[in-house]
């Protein structure tokens, strides 16, 4: 049956993105800060793209260099529905590389007529694919996969909530922190699990919902936090994400405020469906909170700001005159 879910906000990219030129008569958003989680100080200059994107179990790989590292820890990065092109997610790609991370993109889909219920299989087994040739050497970088963390948007944050609840199953690392950025099943219930009772106790798990979100709600989300028992308290956070008209440059809540553009990873297949800009959206919810969760995940760093502390964890920055954009509130 084909599905009617669709990724809505369909927009033409004529250029990478950036932020434009602030007019000095206006209130306008922060930019990317220079330090700290989200932040621009990078350790490596150059993102090395592999393509193994030969259907629904194809990935890309994406490796950092300049200088080029001699193992690195691995994050998954779970596209949603629709939108396998990595250029819908290619800044926070980039981003995740340039910190010394090896991103694997899973395709999952090889078109509008997969089944949602093919979704999680077929995902397993792109990034058993991915890690079957870092260990053979030929890319000359190992993946440290004890490091592994999952992020998802949309109908690839059920996926990957389903990797971690399947993850022995699945015959991939157990991950140790998940992302579901905006997550859902809209119309098609069918590629989620029954129960997320059995994700570990071990995990980290952080989800932002969108307040204007109209494609997929909340739904899914509220039951994977109300359904994961056993991951602590301490270490699980649900948050919501607001519009703020207050400056020029009006901040919106929609479903695809994850992603944003970057024809740099254009593999001229899919859809494009991103927003057209990098904006405090991204810089201070998407990219600080999954920064923050990584590190929890990893070092036992970060986790204030991923999930204890409540100014930390919800601040959003400031518009140009000082003002603080409207925060994140948490359940």
């Amino acid at each position: 049956m084909r599905l009617i879910f669709e990724l809505i906000l369909l927009v033409s990219m004529a250029t990478s993105c950036q932020n434009s030129t602030p007019d000095p008569g206006k209130l306008f958003q922060p930019g990317q800060p220079t330090s700290g989680y989200g932040g621009s100080s990078y350790e490596h200059a150059e993102v090395i793209k592999k393509n193994y994107d030969d259907g629904p179990t194809g990935y890309w790989l994406y490796l950092p260099a300049s200088p080029a590292p001699a193992s690195a820890p691995v994050i998954v990065f779970n596209h949603g529905y629709g939108g396998w092109n990595p250029a819908n997610y290619g800044a926070w790609i980039k981003h995740l590389v340039r910190q010394g991370n090896i991103v694997i993109y899973p395709r999952y889909q090889k078109d509008a007529r997969t089944k949602p219920v093919e979704f999680t299989p077929n995902a397993a087994a792109g990034i058993k694919r991915a890690l079957q040739v870092l260990a053979s050497g030929e890319l000359k970088i190992k993946a440290e996969t004890d490091q592994l963390v999952i992020i998802g948007h949309s109908y690839g944050g059920v996926v990957t909530a389903n990797l971690a609840l399947n993850a022995a199953e699945m015959g991939i690392p157990q991950p140790k922190g998940i992302f579901l950025a905006a997550a859902g099943v809209g119309p098609v219930p069918s590629g989620q699990a029954k129960s997320y009772a059995g994700l570990p106790a071990s995990l980290k798990l952080l989800m932002v919902i969108e307040k204007q979100d109209t494609t997929v709600d909340s739904v899914f989300m509220k039951k994977v936090y109300a359904e994961s028992r056993l991951v602590q308290a301490a270490s699980k956070a649900m948050l919501t994400h607001y519009p703020d008209v207050y400056g020029s440059d009006s901040i919106t809540a929609g479903h695809n405020e994850p992603t944003c553009a970057d024809l740099d990873f254009d593999s001229k297949d899919g859809k494009l469906a991103a927003s057209p800009e990098v904006d405090a959206t991204d810089y201070y919810c998407y990219w600080r909170l999954a920064d923050a969760l990584i590190d929890c995940s990893r070092n036992n760093k970060g986790c204030s700001t991923a999930f204890t502390d409540s100014k930390e964890q919800t601040f959003m920055g400031k518009w140009s005159d000082g003002v603080e954009i409207r925060r994140l509130t948490a359940r």
